[in-house]
């Protein structure tokens, strides 16, 4: 399949940035890597608050988040970046809560099998379709709004059976976006131990807008329907609500509820919108490629539709999206806390030091990777070209692994082939998205495309 290089920012030259210079990060933290960041094995530097060492060597990155997570919990201050909007859920949480937690998550998706969501995500889909049809395709279409309409509204259908309407998905994105600005900047500022009063309000107030109206659609549920009536449900809400953990027989409180589904919003609309708006920006780019994905489409459902079984035969659209996975992983870093001292590839780590796993270095590391920068994706169709185990990750590892990868991959391949089959994605003249690392990897001025429809 045809290589191009997507745009990268440029790393700094000097690996040292001092304390004055990693304020960068509070704009994005890959502003604060240098060139050595895509080579070293091990890492680190030390803030006011904390000593940092960044895992570079897939046997570490196994041994941290595959072998041993109990000795390296998620650190304290993700739970603290992200607790006003998700509370104590499964993305910050650790130990037995966090068990407690994934195992009553398991039932509620087992409610909402793949199978059973697929026609979710078609109808949605084709929702998608009819507001490109309203909007004047002479224009520059604005992909980050766009795909965070239909997967929020994909997620949302899954969890609550209804759909998400224009007006509240517009407004939910404004809150997510200035929700990460002003979480970056928090966390920036408790690392350099700085004041955080007015970030943390502004961020607060974001969470507030999200929490507020999900939490009315939570709370309609525990006050119109049972649990015995909810037995009869298939979304995510009612496998929450039906959930009982075996070992205490407990059910999870309406505050309990409330998290989780914050927190599979946050996850399942966030970080596949992310992920989507670079895989348009890369067909716009690449039209060869596009043409390919194409045919693949139009040979395997010549007619109509995908349908559920189809999905698996769309080997190139898959390779696509794991390409601009490695190239764009939503999560750009998994933080850690070591547990005890210990000596790591020589470094010497006391306990209570932070660990960044980052799948952003990682991807593009110049000893796991050739043409680390360059799309290629041909490097997921070819196994005898499989990645190094722990060089790849944008679901994570081992039993804290994204439980909702397989929907992520499944909506992906659908809205891209329904983008696809309909129109021809064309690039903007003279646009080039600038990547920013905050709570998932955006671009900071959007990304653009130019739809075209199909003859």
């Amino acid at each position: 399949m045809p290589k191009f290089t997507p745009p990268v920012p440029t790393p700094l030259q000097k690996s040292k940035v001092g304390v004055l210079g990693f304020w960068r990060v509070a704009h994005s933290w890959i502003d604060a890597l240098s060139h050595k960041s895509y080579e070293m094995l091990l890492g680190h530097f030390w803030l006011p608050a904390m000593r940092v060492f960044i895992i570079n060597d897939p046997k570490w990155v196994e041994r941290i988040l595959v072998k041993e997570p109990a000795n390296y919990p998620k650190h304290r201050l993700m739970h603290e970046s992200l607790e006003p909007l998700i509370g104590s859920s499964p993305f910050t949480t650790n130990g037995t809560v966090w068990q407690r937690q994934r195992r009553m998550l398991d039932q509620a998706f087992g409610h909402a099998r793949l199978s059973l969501v697929f026609p979710l995500m078609q109808q949605a889909c084709h929702d998608m379709l009819l507001r490109f049809e309203q909007q004047d395709l002479g224009k520059p279409l604005d992909v980050d709004a766009a795909m965070t309409h239909v997967t929020a509204d994909i997620v949302y259908r899954t969890i609550f059976s209804v759909p998400l309407g224009e007006a509240e998905a517009a407004s939910l994105f404004a809150a997510f976006t200035r929700y990460q600005e002003f979480a970056q900047k928090v966390m920036v500022c408790k690392l350099l131990r700085l004041p955080v009063l007015w970030y943390d309000y502004r961020r607060r107030q974001y969470a507030a807008v999200i929490k507020a109206f999900l939490g009315d659609k939570v709370r309609r549920r525990f006050e119109f329907l049972t649990t015995r009536e909810e037995q009869n449900g298939a979304d995510i809400l009612s496998g929450l609500r039906c959930a009982i953990d075996p070992e205490d027989g407990a059910a999870l409180t309406e505050q309990e509820v409330l998290d989780q589904v914050c927190m599979l919003f946050l996850a399942g609309h966030e970080t596949s919108a992310s992920s989507l708006s670079w895989c348009l920006y890369v067909l716009g780019e690449a039209p060869k490629l596009q043409k390919q994905l194409v045919d693949e489409l139009l040979q395997v459902a010549p007619t109509g539709e995908l349908n559920f079984a189809e999905m698996r035969q769309l080997s190139g659209v898959a390779a696509m999206f794991r390409e601009v996975l490695r190239l764009y992983p939503p999560v750009g870093y998994f933080p850690r806390e070591a547990m005890q001292d210990q000596e790591i590839r020589g470094a010497k780590v006391k306990k209570g030091d932070a660990l960044l796993v980052f799948p952003w270095l990682l991807h593009r590391h110049r000893r796991w990777w050739r043409e680390p920068d360059v799309f290629n994706s041909e490097r997921f169709l070819n196994k005898d070209n499989a990645p190094v185990r722990g060089t790849y990750l944008p679901f994570g590892l081992g039993a804290r692994a994204c439980i909702g990868a397989g929907f992520a991959m499944q909506e992906a391949a659908l809205i891209l082939s329904a983008v696809m089959k309909n129109y021809d994605v064309l690039p903007v003249p003279g646009f080039e998205p600038q990547v920013v690392g905050r709570l998932t990897v955006r671009s900071a001025k959007g990304i653009q495309v130019m739809l075209k429809r199909k003859l």
